[in-house]
């Protein structure tokens, strides 16, 4: 566990960066550090190291791994946006959870779909060149989803569908959910309750066909072209 202990700029957005293998963390940190608006506060080698630091650090951004020793990137994503991993931080003007941007060697749909079901709010890969990491940290700073160009092809190539009884509502609802958006931040978007969130994704789960779970409605929202990856 590698910890920056300097002076919070809040100018800048604050990474900490989660990978088993510490020549891939090394060379990332490298090349982020190349960009004065990018601060690296933190680096962890497997999930547990990732979880203490995104709650001691409270980074705007987790950039993870999927597998790694210990908890997986799956589940460190899920008990982020789920609550379990509470920060103890006093300050609440620190940004938690973090956003999570999955950076990894896997394009397989199951992965992809389950992680922005979690909570994730993009997902790359790591053959990307440097500057695509860069600008998918900063897309994400944006409430933008950044996805590497196959995992695009993945999620976008799929016929259009309008098998659904959905309201408009409802289908505002489900595109945050793809975009990684948990239920808290679903009411803070559409200016709405927490219960009325948790009532429309219950009726989506109901309207749509062969979906009982978050990470199905997810993967059908993908797959229906519901989600602008821009």
């Amino acid at each position: 566990m590698k910890i920056n202990t300097s002076v919070r700029d809040k100018q800048n957005i604050r990474v900490v960066l989660a990978d088993d293998h510490h020549v891939v963390r090394s060379g990332i940190r490298g090349e982020l550090e190349k960009h004065p608006d990018i601060e690296i506060v933190g680096e962890a080698a497997d999930g547990e190291e990732a979880l203490a630091l995104a709650r001691k650090l409270q980074p705007d951004i987790l950039l993870l791994d999927i597998n790694m020793p210990g908890i997986q990137g799956m589940e460190v994503t899920e008990m982020l946006n789920e609550g379990t991993a509470v920060s103890p931080s006093l300050d609440d003007s620190l940004p938690f959870p973090p956003h999570v941007l999955i950076l990894s060697a896997y394009c397989e749909q199951e992965y992809v779909y389950s992680l922005f079901a979690a909570g994730a709010k993009g997902y790359l890969l790591k053959d990307e060149h440097p500057d695509r990491i860069v600008s998918g940290i900063r897309q994400v700073m944006r409430g933008e989803p950044a996805l590497s160009l196959p995992v695009q092809k993945l999620l976008l190539t799929r016929r259009q569908s309008d098998d659904h009884e959905l309201s408009l509502r409802e289908l505002e609802v489900l595109r945050l959910m793809a975009k990684g958006h948990t239920n808290e931040e679903i009411a803070d978007e559409l200016i709405i309750a927490i219960g009325t969130v948790k009532n429309h994704v219950t009726n989506i789960y109901r309207k749509l066909p062969n979906v009982r779970t978050r990470s199905e409605a997810v993967a059908w929202a993908w797959e229906n072209r519901l989600v602008s990856a821009e």
